[in-house]
């Protein structure tokens, strides 16, 4: 039994060694919850940091949906340094920002006649 869970085990890590490289967040919030699915909702002054470039987003509320592979932002969204498909997205600010995490497409949304405002570098 011990060599069955060890060589699960050793499987398993071998296939985390040799996936793609992952790109990895700090997110800080005044609270956080997660499901046994993957999804995570993060709520109250949340902060997004790249840890290994320098992307930033601040908003009221974020909501990762795994099963959708989109990662939600809501309320007073700001957004410096995001890059898709190329292009550098210096800063853009907000009220509903979508980043489809596995293509990297964002769609951001303004309300209450609101307007969408980017500083874009090509």
């Amino acid at each position: 039994m011990k060599s069955l869970f060890l060589t699960s085990f050793l499987f398993l890590l071998a296939e985390f060694c040799f996936a793609e490289e992952l790109i990895n967040y700090t997110i800080t919030s005044d609270s956080q919850v997660n499901t046994l699915e993957g999804d995570l909702e993060a709520m109250g002054n949340v902060v997004i940091k790249s840890n290994g470039g320098n992307f930033e987003a601040y908003s009221d509320k974020l909501s990762f949906d795994k099963d959708d592979k989109s990662l939600k932002l809501f309320g007073n969204v700001y957004v410096k340094n995001l890059e898709s498909e190329g292009i550098l997205i210096d800063e853009t600010s907000g009220d509903e920002l979508t980043i489809f995490t596995d293509t990297g497409i964002f769609e951001f949304k303004s309300q209450n006649k609101n307007r969408v405002k980017t500083k874009i570098k090509f």
